[in-house]
C-alpha cells in the first residue's frame, strides 16, 4: 500500500502541473481536510474537495505558470507519505518569479483517496506528526 501512496502523489502533482486541477483533486476523500502552513496569506483548514480546489485555484490566480516541485516522497506506514515539496511560479501582476524553501506535507491516505492533508515547516515536524 505504501508504495500505491507514493505514485498517488506523484501522479497528482503531474496532473497539478499539467494544468488539470480536474484529475489532481479527483480522489480526495468527500471529507478531506487540508491544513496550510501558518505563514500562508490564506492560513488555515479547507474542507472537502470544493474547500482544496479553492485553495488551489487562488495559488494558480495569484502566480503564473505555478508549479509544484516534488522533491522526495516517504511513505510512513500503510496510510502516510511525507512529502517534500517547493513552489514556483511568477506573480500575476509583478510578473517576478518566486522559488518557495521547501516545505514538508504529511499526507494520509485511505483507500486511494486522500483524508487528510497537513503541512509543515520542517521535516521532523512532518515525521514526528505521522508518529515515525
Amino acid at each position: 500500500m505504501s508504495q500505491e501512496n507514493v505514485e498517488w502523489v506523484r501522479e497528482t502533482v503531474e496532473a497539478f502541473n499539467r494544468g488539470d486541477l480536474v484529475a489532481a483533486l479527483d480522489q480526495l476523500h468527500p471529507d478531506v481536510e487540508w491544513e496550510t502552513l501558518d505563514a500562508f496569506p490564506d492560513a488555515g483548514t479547507y474542507h472537502g474537495p470544493e474547500g482544496v480546489r479553492r485553495f488551489f485555484q487562488n495559488w494558480r490566480d495569484s502566480f503564473q505558470g505555478f508549479r509544484l516541485h516534488l522533491e522526495e516522497c516517504l511513505p510512513i506506514g500503510d496510510h502516510h507519505v511525507v512529502a517534500t515539496l517547493r513552489v514556483s511560479g511568477e506573480g500575476a501582476a509583478s510578473g517576478v518569479g518566486v522559488e518557495s524553501p521547501a516545505f514538508f506535507q504529511l499526507l494520509e491516505l485511505r483507500d486511494g483517496q486522500l483524508i487528510r492533508a497537513r503541512m509543515f515547516q520542517t521535516e521532523s515536524e512532518a515525521l514526528e506528526a505521522a508518529g515515525a
